[in-house]
């Protein structure tokens, strides 16, 4: 019969899987009992007998060093240069076995000799292995040596590990030891995790003290990603007031005076870019939370502080403040959460005063009001904490207030209100204060009556000033602006 051997229309064609590792393995074994060799690679000191046509068909490297143009095709004995001998009999190991071993301890001298010969292979799996050792300790050597040995795809994961993991990441010493083009990189990213853009400023900071001498002449050019009008204009003050050197400190204060001046007048300024869109946006990854503050917990006044991460879809209790308390004011200003007044454990009004710093998770005792109150009223405004009416039981429903000054660092008592309210809404709108509702005083033994009536606070003129009643009077109602 003619052409037995030939396939047939309707054959099936059948593979092996194990057609490729059989043959691997019988070259192998070829190479390990010198058959059929026909080149020695020089490496250092070692001599390395091997097929051309393997390594050839494994690397382009080879195939141009063994290809008819190149010097080195008719030498039997080549010498490769730049490879020590030990990572290249790993690299030759794996071209006759597809096997490599990686570690932490040649995985670097690996990576650099397979991307010489142009072992992709090699290369990916080292990337592979040091994806897998990650960590925040590590992190910033690994993005440096992606970045040195060009590998984009190292490089690429290597920086958004730092971004993610940022707050951990700017703590350790090898964040201190980024160049200048490195730092400022990370720090223009908008995919920085961060709680706080004064985060960002700190850690930026930190890198210019850790070497002032050489680094305070990069202060313009690595704050310059910094978005400053998100930074709290008090806690960036008092960061600057405490840097010991004077050449910061005034370049600091120059830079600081300079946004200000942009704050008021932009478009004169020539330092407008300052508030381009993206200086005056969070950054995308900029995580808010939710905070849940005392209160009643059960059957018990607490003390707690609970945060909400929407990324986690949980509550963790994040501190305790020095006093149980309950029907107190509470506010957040320039990144930080203020409580003041309220009822204690022990059922007395609360003239005391505490704040809460998210970054430290650590509550601090501040200056105590002049007036015991609780149903009080508060909001932030200019720089300053207003604590508004309330009641006490000595006193009844209150119609006094008194405005915390962060400059003087006191209280100060500021105009009355005309009608006196408890358990009223308050809120600072476009420079002003708003208080509507909330219960009158109690008179002859009577329920208080509920209010319908609105006050307004000019603080230039220290003077209040009644508006338009609301339809319906109310008490321990909300409010909100939009």
């Amino acid at each position: 019969m003619a052409n037995e051997g030939c396939a047939k229309a309707g054959d099936s064609p059948f593979s092996s899987d194990k057609h490729a590792q059989l043959i691997l393995a019988q070259i192998n074994k070829m190479r390990n009992g010198q058959h059929f060799c026909d080149v020695q690679l020089q490496v250092g000191k070692e001599t390395f007998k091997v097929h051309r046509l393997v390594l050839a068909a494994s690397s382009p490297y080879f195939a141009a060093l063994f290809a008819g143009g190149m010097k080195e095709s008719s030498k039997d004995v080549v010498q490769i240069l730049g490879i020590e001998a030990g990572i290249f009999q790993i690299l030759l190991d794996f071209i006759y076995t597809g096997i490599v071993n990686i570690g932490v301890n040649n995985v670097q001298e690996l990576i650099v000799a397979a991307d010489m010969l142009q072992l992709t292979e090699v290369v990916n799996l080292c990337c592979e292995f040091l994806k897998g050792q990650i960590d925040p300790l590590n992190c910033i050597g690994i993005f440096q040596f992606s970045e040195q040995i060009a590998c984009h795809d190292l490089l690429e994961f290597t920086e958004n590990y730092i971004h993610v993991h940022f707050l951990e990441v700017h703590s350790g010493e090898e964040f201190l030891a980024l160049t200048k083009d490195q730092l400022i990189r990370i720090l223009r990213s908008e995919e920085l995790s961060i709680e706080d853009e004064y985060q960002v400023f700190l850690a930026a900071m930190q890198w210019i003290l850790k070497d002032l001498g050489k680094r305070r002449k990069h202060v313009v050019e690595v704050l310059d990603p910094i978005r400053f009008p998100l930074l709290p204009p008090q806690r960036l003050l008092k960061y600057i007031e405490g840097i010991s050197d004077f050449n910061l400190r005034v370049a600091l204060q120059t830079l600081l005076k300079e946004y200000c001046e942009v704050c008021k007048s932009p478009k004169e300024n020539k330092f407008s870019s300052f508030l381009q869109t993206s200086k005056v946006r969070p950054r995308k990854k900029a995580r808010k939370y939710l905070y849940a503050v005392g209160g009643w917990v059960g059957a018990e006044i607490g003390n707690t502080i609970e945060r909400f991460d929407p990324d986690e879809n949980k509550w963790e209790v994040v501190g305790n403040m020095a006093m149980s308390r309950y029907y107190f004011g509470c506010c957040e200003m320039q990144g930080l959460i203020y409580v003041i007044g309220g009822i204690s454990n022990e059922g007395i009004e609360l003239r005391s005063f505490e704040v809460y710093d998210p970054l430290s998770k650590r509550w601090s005792p501040l200056p105590p009001m002049g007036t015991r109150r609780a149903y009080l009223g508060v909001a932030a405004l200019n720089d300053c904490i207003y604590s508004i009416g309330g009641w006490n039981e000595t006193q009844d429903a209150l119609h006094t207030v008194e405005k915390y000054s962060f400059e003087e660092e006191k209280w100060v008592e500021v105009a009355s209100m005309k009608v006196p309210r408890a358990g009223m809404c308050a809120v600072a709108v476009n420079g002003l204060l708003y208080v509507s509702g909330g219960r009158s005083s109690s008179h002859d033994f009577l329920a208080p009556g509920t209010l319908d009536s609105v006050e307004v606070y000019n603080p230039h003129s220290d003077t209040w000033t009644e508006i338009g009643n609301m339809i319906t009077s109310r008490c321990e109602g909300g409010v909100a602006v939009l």
